[in-house]
């Protein structure tokens, strides 16, 4: 067996930025660590959450970890790889540190197809810094050499093309480990892959992999509150390795037609939790959902109006 559960979760608490729409330029009251606009670290209370996340993935992952069958992948801001980083510690203390390809197997794949949605501008959206400088300066587990199977528009995306974006970035990430596994001779093998990304990659994530889109895109199906954990499990397989031609054409990784095919990118899942928080002690914080042009869409429409984006839960203003 391929890919069999998917694993996604949603960064900690972080910091603030802020946006003025008629320049294009994006400030925080804080110092970033990759000195990238809208690239914050997590704030203290985000920190915390990413500990008890990471208690429970290395008790939970602990058998995947013994036997390969973990894949990670994220988005390459800052606070996703921030969130995953006492995971990664944990994790990797778990496997020898003379089993070099079991350690190189583990490392962290970062797919800016996974990335934070900024909503279309007519300026250059924030991207993250390069993977060989984060793992030089800041996360030694993130794999440098992998390339991201898909990039978002430099100038952003309408909310109909985030969701296109992102299930183009699933479709590649799990038909990627399917054959991995294959060509490795393990094709019977059961693989989890866990993915940490933002609310709204994450929502439009749920509704890409059980084919479940709704007619309002502001409608609250999927949710997503700082660390918590949504867990898919796979309808439909992919044909063995060997099998002949026509059943390999019957699958399908990625209809461009998946909002309304309703099956879900490779072979469909299910949702069994739906950013669950049972793992934190302060439970389910800062959800959010799409609000159409209020959130980060048209920001043509938005100008002077002292706009700021959040993937948070409430104003940034509140804050």
């Amino acid at each position: 067996m391929p890919v069999t559960e998917i694993y996604i979760l949603r960064h900690g608490h972080r910091l603030a930025w802020s946006l003025n729409p008629r320049t294009g330029q994006y400030t925080s009251n804080h110092p970033f660590p990759t000195r990238l606009p809208a690239d914050p670290p997590l704030a203290s209370h985000g920190v915390r959450q990413a500990q008890e996340t990471a208690a429970h993935f290395s008790e939970a992952f602990a058998d995947l970890i013994r036997h390969d069958r973990l894949r990670v992948y994220s988005s390459l801001f800052y606070r996703c790889l921030e969130t995953l980083h006492p995971a990664m510690e944990a994790l990797l203390d778990q496997v020898p540190a003379t089993d070099v390809k079991r350690r190189r197997n583990l490392q962290v794949r970062g797919e800016r197809g996974l990335g934070e949605w900024f909503g279309r501008a007519w300026f250059t959206q924030p991207r993250p810094a390069d993977p060989q400088r984060l793992r030089n300066d800041f996360f030694p587990w993130l794999d440098e050499t992998y390339e991201s199977r898909v990039i978002p528009s430099e100038n952003g995306e309408r909310i109909h093309e985030l969701h296109d974006r992102v299930a183009r970035a699933l479709a590649r990430v799990i038909q990627d480990v399917d054959e991995e596994y294959a060509q490795a001779g393990r094709g019977d093998e059961e693989v989890t892959v866990l993915m940490c990304g933002h609310a709204a990659p994450i929502i439009a994530s749920g509704r890409a992999l059980t084919g479940e889109v709704p007619e309002d895109w502001d409608e609250e199906d999927f949710r997503c509150f700082t660390c918590g954990i949504s867990k898919f499990v796979r309808r439909k397989l992919p044909p063995p390795s060997g099998v002949q031609k026509e059943a390999d054409e019957d699958y399908s990784y990625h209809d461009e037609d998946w909002r309304n095919n309703g099956t879900g990118v490779a072979g469909g899942w299910d949702c069994i939790w739906n950013s669950s928080c049972h793992h934190l002690s302060q439970g389910e914080e800062r959800g959010w959902h799409f609000h159409g042009d209020e959130s980060f869409d048209s920001y043509e429409d938005l100008e002077g109006k002292g706009v700021k984006t959040s993937d948070g839960g409430i104003p940034q203003s509140k804050l």
